[in-house]
């Protein structure tokens, strides 16, 4: 009897790090591919005018808080950055994070941020605007800890909305 039971526990213990490995492996979401991403960061406008789109891109970067580092109107490309301060209590970055402050801090964030780039691209009489956003998490000694490209379709459709209303009000020299 005793070594039926020690044979049944053999099994157990060795079938269920196999049945767990078959679980975790079917709840692998597949990463989405570089195109997928490419469509919902670019949006054609019906304008030629580069430098008045250009600029709507700058105004809304500028009101969200980021800093522009470089700019090129020959080649149309942004790029800023938005840092985040931990030790500030005001600021809310569960939304770009996904995580709380207090979850950041405990795991030894010191600083984080978002990183922008945009490129404009002229299409006949129409320009296409990309933007990526990426998220990065910097240690107390300035090293990276985790950098990701934000995935969010929203994140990005909320974007492209205000710089929808931001061209509307600069063709009306608002």
């Amino acid at each position: 009897m005793l070594k039926k039971l020690i044979a049944i526990l053999f099994i157990l213990c060795f079938s269920l790090p196999v049945m767990a490995k078959k679980r975790q492996s079917e709840e692998i979401i597949t990463p989405m591919s570089q195109l997928e991403k490419r469509q919902f960061q670019t949006r054609t406008y019906n304008s030629e005018d580069k430098v008045l789109i250009m600029k709507a891109v700058l105004n809304i970067l500028q009101d969200e808080g980021f800093v522009v580092y470089n700019t090129n109107s020959l080649l149309g490309f942004i790029y800023a950055q938005k840092d985040y301060d931990l030790s500030n209590s005001g600021e809310d970055i569960a939304k770009e994070f996904g995580k709380t402050k207090s979850r950041l801090s405990f795991n030894g964030v010191k600083v984080a941020s978002i990183e922008s780039n945009s490129n404009f691209t002229d299409f006949g009489d129409k320009l296409r605007v990309r933007i990526n956003f990426k998220r990065k998490i910097l240690n107390e000694y300035g090293n990276a800890q985790f950098i990701e490209d934000i995935e969010d379709e929203t994140y990005y459709e909320e974007f492209f909305n205000k710089l929808d209303k931001t061209i509307f009000l600069l063709k009306q020299k608002v």
